[in-house]
């Protein structure tokens, strides 16, 4: 996990927290779950989202993977 710092989006906009207005964030990536893949037990092939945490209130904004 990489230190908490602001994040610029793609557009250069610096993303604020929807709940708190915070501009701090730690980054991940989590894959996301589709139940077709888990039937087949291939979760590994699912695609990853981009998640940014906010470090005041821990709300989690997830990016659609591109």
């Amino acid at each position: 996990m990489n230190e908490p710092q602001p994040v610029t989006l793609p557009n250069g906009l610096v993303l604020q927290c929807d709940t708190c207005r915070n501009e701090t964030f730690e980054y991940h990536r989590w894959k996301l779950q589709a139940t077709g893949m888990t039937f087949m037990g291939m979760d590994w092939a699912n695609r990853d989202a981009t998640c940014f945490v906010c470090t005041e209130c821990r709300r989690i904004h997830w990016f659609h993977p591109v």
